[in-house]
Protein backbone atom coordinates (compact mmCIF):
# COMPACT_ATOMS: atom_id res chain seq x y z
CA UNK A 1 0.00 0.00 0.00
CA UNK A 2 1.63 3.21 -1.09
CA UNK A 3 -1.20 5.56 -0.48
CA UNK A 4 -1.47 8.74 1.50
CA UNK A 5 -3.93 9.88 4.12
CA UNK A 6 -6.94 11.81 2.89
CA UNK A 7 -6.94 15.59 2.65
CA UNK A 8 -9.13 16.59 5.50
CA UNK A 9 -10.48 19.93 6.38
CA UNK A 10 -13.24 22.39 7.23
CA UNK A 11 -13.15 25.19 9.79
CA UNK A 12 -15.71 24.73 12.55
CA UNK A 13 -15.92 26.09 16.08
CA UNK A 14 -14.76 23.55 18.64
CA UNK A 15 -17.60 24.63 20.92
CA UNK A 16 -20.17 23.15 18.53
CA UNK A 17 -18.55 19.68 18.57
CA UNK A 18 -18.81 16.59 20.71
CA UNK A 19 -16.39 13.68 21.09
CA UNK A 20 -16.84 10.35 19.39
CA UNK A 21 -14.84 7.67 21.18
CA UNK A 22 -14.36 4.06 20.05
CA UNK A 23 -11.80 1.57 21.31
CA UNK A 24 -9.34 0.22 18.75
CA UNK A 25 -10.46 -3.37 19.26
CA UNK A 26 -13.94 -2.53 18.03
CA UNK A 27 -12.82 -2.39 14.41
CA UNK A 28 -11.06 -5.03 12.38
CA UNK A 29 -8.58 -3.83 9.78
CA UNK A 30 -6.50 -6.21 7.70
CA UNK A 31 -3.22 -4.45 6.87
CA UNK A 32 -0.77 -7.33 6.94
CA UNK A 33 1.81 -8.19 9.55
CA UNK A 34 3.20 -5.70 12.05
CA UNK A 35 5.82 -6.64 14.62
CA UNK A 36 4.02 -7.15 17.99
CA UNK A 37 6.29 -4.66 19.76
CA UNK A 38 4.95 -1.93 17.49
CA UNK A 39 1.52 -2.34 19.08
CA UNK A 40 2.93 -1.31 22.45
CA UNK A 41 5.05 1.55 23.67
CA UNK A 42 8.14 1.02 21.52
CA UNK A 43 11.58 2.64 21.78
CA UNK A 44 10.65 4.81 24.75
CA UNK A 45 7.36 5.98 23.25
CA UNK A 46 4.20 5.69 25.34
CA UNK A 47 1.45 3.36 24.11
CA UNK A 48 -0.81 4.87 21.46
CA UNK A 49 -3.61 6.83 23.11
CA UNK A 50 -7.08 7.94 22.01
CA UNK A 51 -7.39 11.41 23.54
CA UNK A 52 -10.56 13.14 24.65
CA UNK A 53 -11.22 16.74 23.65
CA UNK A 54 -10.79 17.70 27.29
CA UNK A 55 -7.29 16.20 27.30
CA UNK A 56 -6.39 18.11 24.13
CA UNK A 57 -7.69 21.35 25.63
CA UNK A 58 -5.75 20.75 28.82
CA UNK A 59 -2.53 19.96 26.91
CA UNK A 60 -2.75 23.14 24.82
CA UNK A 61 -4.02 25.30 27.71
CA UNK A 62 -7.32 25.74 25.88
CA UNK A 63 -5.52 26.43 22.60
CA UNK A 64 -3.66 29.37 24.09
CA UNK A 65 -2.36 31.62 21.27
CA UNK A 66 1.09 31.57 22.89
CA UNK A 67 1.25 27.85 22.08
CA UNK A 68 0.31 28.32 18.41
CA UNK A 69 3.22 27.36 16.16
CA UNK A 70 1.57 27.54 12.75
CA UNK A 71 -1.77 28.16 11.09
CA UNK A 72 -3.20 27.70 7.62
CA UNK A 73 -6.30 26.78 5.67
CA UNK A 74 -6.11 23.20 6.95
CA UNK A 75 -5.90 24.01 10.64
CA UNK A 76 -3.44 24.88 13.37
CA UNK A 77 -0.38 23.40 15.01
CA UNK A 78 0.16 23.81 18.77
CA UNK A 79 2.89 22.90 21.18
CA UNK A 80 1.38 21.11 24.14
CA UNK A 81 2.23 19.29 27.36
CA UNK A 82 0.80 15.98 28.49
CA UNK A 83 -0.01 15.26 32.12
CA UNK A 84 3.34 13.53 32.63
CA UNK A 85 5.08 16.78 31.66
CA UNK A 86 6.30 15.64 28.24
CA UNK A 87 6.13 18.14 25.38
CA UNK A 88 4.24 17.14 22.23
CA UNK A 89 2.83 18.77 19.12
CA UNK A 90 -0.91 18.85 18.46
CA UNK A 91 -2.13 19.25 14.90
CA UNK A 92 -5.74 20.37 14.45
CA UNK A 93 -7.12 19.26 11.07
CA UNK A 94 -10.46 20.72 10.05
CA UNK A 95 -12.37 18.38 7.80
CA UNK A 96 -13.87 19.76 4.59
CA UNK A 97 -15.43 16.47 3.60
CA UNK A 98 -17.76 14.43 5.76
CA UNK A 99 -15.87 11.41 7.03
CA UNK A 100 -17.43 8.92 9.37
CA UNK A 101 -15.57 8.45 12.66
CA UNK A 102 -15.28 4.76 11.79
CA UNK A 103 -13.43 5.45 8.53
CA UNK A 104 -11.02 7.81 10.29
CA UNK A 105 -10.46 5.21 13.00
CA UNK A 106 -9.46 2.73 10.32
CA UNK A 107 -6.87 5.18 9.04
CA UNK A 108 -5.57 5.87 12.54
CA UNK A 109 -5.40 2.15 13.27
CA UNK A 110 -2.82 1.87 10.51
CA UNK A 111 -0.93 5.01 11.52
CA UNK A 112 -0.75 3.92 15.15
CA UNK A 113 1.35 0.91 14.18
CA UNK A 114 4.08 2.92 12.46
CA UNK A 115 6.15 3.34 15.61
CA UNK A 116 9.91 3.17 15.50
CA UNK A 117 12.83 4.87 17.16
CA UNK A 118 13.86 6.44 13.85
CA UNK A 119 10.43 7.69 12.74
CA UNK A 120 8.59 10.73 14.04
CA UNK A 121 5.57 8.94 15.46
CA UNK A 122 1.97 9.91 16.11
CA UNK A 123 1.29 9.31 19.80
CA UNK A 124 -2.48 9.51 19.59
CA UNK A 125 -5.51 11.22 18.15
CA UNK A 126 -8.89 12.71 18.98
CA UNK A 127 -11.88 12.68 16.62
CA UNK A 128 -14.54 15.36 17.08
CA UNK A 129 -17.99 15.09 15.48
CA UNK A 130 -20.70 17.60 14.63
CA UNK A 131 -23.14 18.04 17.48
CA UNK A 132 -26.13 17.76 15.15
CA UNK A 133 -24.53 15.00 13.02
CA UNK A 134 -22.69 12.63 15.38
CA UNK A 135 -21.94 10.25 12.51
CA UNK A 136 -19.83 12.87 10.70
CA UNK A 137 -16.38 13.92 11.91
CA UNK A 138 -15.64 17.64 11.91
CA UNK A 139 -12.12 17.82 13.36
CA UNK A 140 -9.20 15.46 13.76
CA UNK A 141 -6.50 16.19 16.34
CA UNK A 142 -3.17 14.41 15.92
CA UNK A 143 -0.63 14.28 18.74
CA UNK A 144 3.00 13.93 17.59
CA UNK A 145 6.16 13.28 19.54
CA UNK A 146 8.29 16.39 19.81
CA UNK A 147 11.79 16.30 18.29
CA UNK A 148 13.87 19.03 19.89
CA UNK A 149 17.06 19.40 17.86
CA UNK A 150 15.74 20.47 14.48
CA UNK A 151 16.65 19.31 11.00
CA UNK A 152 19.82 17.40 10.18
CA UNK A 153 20.82 19.96 7.57
CA UNK A 154 21.17 22.69 10.20
CA UNK A 155 23.72 20.49 11.99
CA UNK A 156 25.81 20.25 8.84
CA UNK A 157 25.91 23.98 8.19
CA UNK A 158 25.89 25.22 11.79
CA UNK A 159 22.83 27.40 11.19
CA UNK A 160 19.10 26.95 10.89
CA UNK A 161 17.57 26.12 7.55
CA UNK A 162 14.63 28.53 7.41
CA UNK A 163 12.30 27.54 4.60
CA UNK A 164 8.80 28.07 5.89
CA UNK A 165 8.10 30.09 9.01
CA UNK A 166 4.46 29.28 9.50
CA UNK A 167 4.90 25.58 8.79
CA UNK A 168 1.91 25.31 6.48
CA UNK A 169 2.33 26.98 3.08
CA UNK A 170 3.45 24.75 0.22
CA UNK A 171 2.49 21.66 2.19
CA UNK A 172 0.62 18.81 0.55
CA UNK A 173 -2.36 18.40 2.85
CA UNK A 174 -2.66 14.68 2.15
CA UNK A 175 0.66 14.03 3.88
CA UNK A 176 -0.19 14.49 7.53
CA UNK A 177 3.13 13.42 8.98
CA UNK A 178 5.08 15.27 6.30
CA UNK A 179 3.29 18.51 7.11
CA UNK A 180 4.66 18.55 10.64
CA UNK A 181 8.31 18.51 9.55
CA UNK A 182 8.35 22.15 8.54
CA UNK A 183 7.89 23.52 12.05
CA UNK A 184 10.64 21.80 13.99
CA UNK A 185 13.39 24.25 13.09
CA UNK A 186 11.52 27.24 14.49
CA UNK A 187 11.53 26.22 18.12
CA UNK A 188 15.17 26.92 18.94
CA UNK A 189 17.11 29.84 17.49
CA UNK A 190 20.49 28.91 18.93
CA UNK A 191 23.31 28.24 16.54
CA UNK A 192 23.62 24.55 15.76
CA UNK A 193 26.71 22.55 16.62
CA UNK A 194 28.15 21.06 13.45
CA UNK A 195 28.39 17.28 13.44
CA UNK A 196 31.77 15.61 13.17
CA UNK A 197 32.29 12.48 11.10
CA UNK A 198 31.47 9.82 13.76
CA UNK A 199 28.22 11.62 14.56
CA UNK A 200 27.33 11.89 10.89
CA UNK A 201 27.79 8.17 10.32
CA UNK A 202 25.71 7.37 13.41
CA UNK A 203 22.93 9.65 12.14
CA UNK A 204 22.89 8.01 8.70
CA UNK A 205 22.69 4.59 10.35
CA UNK A 206 19.57 5.81 12.15
CA UNK A 207 18.05 7.00 8.88
CA UNK A 208 18.82 3.64 7.26
CA UNK A 209 17.21 1.79 10.16
CA UNK A 210 14.08 3.89 9.81
CA UNK A 211 13.91 3.08 6.10
CA UNK A 212 14.56 -0.59 6.83
CA UNK A 213 11.54 -0.63 9.12
CA UNK A 214 9.35 1.00 6.48
CA UNK A 215 10.52 -1.53 3.89
CA UNK A 216 10.57 -4.70 5.97
CA UNK A 217 9.07 -4.06 9.42
CA UNK A 218 5.50 -3.91 8.12
CA UNK A 219 3.90 -5.96 5.35
CA UNK A 220 3.38 -4.84 2.70
CA UNK A 221 6.40 -2.55 2.82
CA UNK A 222 6.05 1.22 2.55
CA UNK A 223 7.97 2.76 -0.37
CA UNK A 224 8.09 6.07 -2.22
CA UNK A 225 8.71 7.96 1.01
CA UNK A 226 9.93 11.22 -0.51
CA UNK A 227 13.13 11.16 1.54
CA UNK A 228 15.18 14.33 1.69
CA UNK A 229 17.52 16.11 4.07
CA UNK A 230 14.92 18.57 5.39
CA UNK A 231 12.80 15.64 6.56
CA UNK A 232 15.47 14.15 8.82
CA UNK A 233 15.20 15.48 12.38
CA UNK A 234 17.47 14.99 15.38
CA UNK A 235 16.39 14.65 18.99
CA UNK A 236 18.30 15.77 22.07
CA UNK A 237 20.57 12.71 21.78
CA UNK A 238 21.18 13.31 18.04
CA UNK A 239 19.03 10.30 17.21
CA UNK A 240 17.79 10.61 13.63
CA UNK A 241 14.04 10.52 12.98
CA UNK A 242 12.35 10.51 9.58
CA UNK A 243 9.38 12.89 9.66
CA UNK A 244 8.20 12.27 6.10
CA UNK A 245 6.96 8.91 4.94
CA UNK A 246 4.10 7.41 3.00
CA UNK A 247 1.03 6.48 5.01
CA UNK A 248 -0.65 3.25 3.86
CA UNK A 249 -4.34 3.97 3.37
CA UNK A 250 -7.29 2.15 1.93
CA UNK A 251 -7.85 4.43 -1.07
CA UNK A 252 -5.70 6.72 -3.19
CA UNK A 253 -6.13 10.48 -2.97
CA UNK A 254 -5.05 11.81 -6.33
CA UNK A 255 -1.97 10.75 -8.22
CA UNK A 256 0.55 13.34 -7.04
CA UNK A 257 4.07 12.04 -6.67
CA UNK A 258 5.29 11.93 -3.06
CA UNK A 259 8.72 13.16 -4.10
CA UNK A 260 9.51 16.67 -2.88
CA UNK A 261 13.13 16.85 -3.99
CA UNK A 262 15.35 15.20 -6.59
CA UNK A 263 13.63 12.20 -8.16
CA UNK A 264 15.32 8.95 -9.16
CA UNK A 265 16.11 9.24 -12.89
CA UNK A 266 13.98 6.29 -13.94
CA UNK A 267 10.85 7.72 -12.32
CA UNK A 268 10.68 11.21 -13.74
CA UNK A 269 7.05 11.59 -14.80
CA UNK A 270 6.03 8.31 -13.18
CA UNK A 271 3.97 7.53 -10.08
CA UNK A 272 5.21 3.96 -9.57
CA UNK A 273 7.73 3.62 -6.77
CA UNK A 274 9.81 0.79 -5.31
CA UNK A 275 12.32 0.32 -2.54
CA UNK A 276 15.10 1.37 -4.94
CA UNK A 277 13.56 4.86 -5.20
CA UNK A 278 14.08 5.33 -1.49
CA UNK A 279 17.63 4.02 -1.85
CA UNK A 280 18.40 6.69 -4.46
CA UNK A 281 17.07 9.45 -2.23
CA UNK A 282 18.97 8.03 0.73
CA UNK A 283 22.04 8.30 -1.48
CA UNK A 284 21.39 12.02 -1.90
CA UNK A 285 21.13 12.40 1.88
CA UNK A 286 24.43 10.52 2.29
CA UNK A 287 26.00 12.70 -0.39
CA UNK A 288 25.01 15.86 1.45
CA UNK A 289 26.28 14.44 4.74
CA UNK A 290 29.67 13.77 3.15
CA UNK A 291 29.90 17.03 1.22
CA UNK A 292 28.36 19.26 3.89
CA UNK A 293 26.38 21.48 1.52
CA UNK A 294 22.76 21.56 0.33
CA UNK A 295 21.95 19.65 -2.86
CA UNK A 296 18.93 20.93 -4.76
CA UNK A 297 19.17 19.63 -8.32
CA UNK A 298 19.90 16.51 -10.31
CA UNK A 299 22.86 18.20 -11.98
CA UNK A 300 24.46 18.80 -8.57
CA UNK A 301 24.00 15.14 -7.71
CA UNK A 302 25.65 14.05 -10.96
CA UNK A 303 28.59 16.45 -10.61
CA UNK A 304 29.32 15.56 -6.98
CA UNK A 305 28.96 11.85 -7.65
CA UNK A 306 31.52 12.07 -10.48
CA UNK A 307 33.81 14.08 -8.22
CA UNK A 308 33.72 11.40 -5.52
CA UNK A 309 34.17 8.58 -8.03
CA UNK A 310 37.29 10.30 -9.36
CA UNK A 311 38.58 10.87 -5.84
CA UNK A 312 38.26 7.19 -4.95
CA UNK A 313 40.46 6.16 -7.86
CA UNK A 314 43.18 8.64 -6.92
CA UNK A 315 45.41 9.13 -3.89
CA UNK A 316 43.72 9.31 -0.45
CA UNK A 317 44.50 13.01 -0.27
CA UNK A 318 42.17 13.57 -3.25
CA UNK A 319 39.16 12.18 -1.39
CA UNK A 320 40.10 14.01 1.79
CA UNK A 321 40.20 17.25 -0.15
CA UNK A 322 36.84 16.65 -1.82
CA UNK A 323 34.67 16.32 1.27
CA UNK A 324 33.32 18.82 3.81
CA UNK A 325 36.32 20.71 5.27
CA UNK A 326 34.64 20.91 8.68
CA UNK A 327 35.08 17.16 9.29
CA UNK A 328 38.78 17.07 8.48
CA UNK A 329 40.73 15.61 11.36
CA UNK A 330 37.70 13.70 12.66
CA UNK A 331 37.58 10.68 10.36
CA UNK A 332 39.49 7.53 9.52
CA UNK A 333 40.16 7.41 5.79
CA UNK A 334 38.85 3.83 5.45
CA UNK A 335 35.65 4.77 7.28
CA UNK A 336 35.08 7.67 4.91
CA UNK A 337 35.91 5.52 1.88
CA UNK A 338 33.36 2.85 2.84
CA UNK A 339 30.65 5.48 3.29
CA UNK A 340 31.48 7.17 -0.01
CA UNK A 341 31.44 3.86 -1.88
CA UNK A 342 27.96 2.94 -0.62
CA UNK A 343 26.78 6.48 -1.38
CA UNK A 344 27.89 6.13 -5.00
CA UNK A 345 26.18 2.74 -5.25
CA UNK A 346 22.91 4.23 -3.96
CA UNK A 347 23.10 6.88 -6.70
CA UNK A 348 23.40 4.43 -9.59
CA UNK A 349 21.17 5.50 -12.49
CA UNK A 350 20.38 1.82 -13.04
CA UNK A 351 18.01 0.99 -10.19
CA UNK A 352 18.88 -2.72 -10.39
CA UNK A 353 22.45 -1.87 -9.39
CA UNK A 354 21.46 0.01 -6.25
CA UNK A 355 21.99 -1.87 -3.00
CA UNK A 356 19.22 -3.08 -0.72
CA UNK A 357 18.57 -1.15 2.47
CA UNK A 358 20.13 -4.06 4.38
CA UNK A 359 23.34 -3.68 2.35
CA UNK A 360 23.39 0.08 2.96
CA UNK A 361 22.90 -0.43 6.68
CA UNK A 362 25.64 -3.07 6.86
CA UNK A 363 28.16 -0.82 5.11
CA UNK A 364 27.34 2.19 7.27
CA UNK A 365 27.67 0.11 10.42
CA UNK A 366 31.00 -1.22 9.18
CA UNK A 367 32.13 2.34 8.45
CA UNK A 368 31.30 3.31 12.04
CA UNK A 369 33.07 0.22 13.37
CA UNK A 370 36.23 1.18 11.48
CA UNK A 371 35.88 4.75 12.73
CA UNK A 372 35.49 3.63 16.35
CA UNK A 373 38.59 1.45 16.10
CA UNK A 374 40.56 4.35 14.67
CA UNK A 375 39.34 6.75 17.37
CA UNK A 376 40.08 4.43 20.29
CA UNK A 377 43.61 3.95 18.94
CA UNK A 378 44.21 7.66 19.56
CA UNK A 379 44.67 8.59 15.92
CA UNK A 380 44.20 12.10 14.58
CA UNK A 381 43.91 12.80 10.88
CA UNK A 382 45.56 16.18 10.49
CA UNK A 383 47.48 15.98 7.24
CA UNK A 384 45.60 16.97 4.09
Amino acid sequence: MKVLLHSLFHALSISSCVIYSVKHDQICLSIGHVSPIMRLGAYGLPPYHVFTLEEIEEATNNFDPSNLMGEGSQGQLYKAWLRDGSMVLVRCLKLKQRYSPQSLLQHMEVVSKLRHRHLVSILGHCIVTYQDHPNAASTLFLVFEYVSNGALRSHLTGKLNITNQNGFSNINSSKIIRSVCFIFDFTDWRKREMLKWPQRVAVTIGVARGIEFLHTGIAPGIYGNGLKMDNILLDENLTAKICSYNLPMSSRVGSESPFNGVEPPEHLGSVEHTEKDDIYQLGIILLEVVMGKPITSQSEVDVLKLQLEGSLSDAPSKLRGAIDPSIRGTFAYESLKIAVEITISCLSKDSSKRPSIEDVLWNLQYSLQVQDGWTTSGNLSTQF
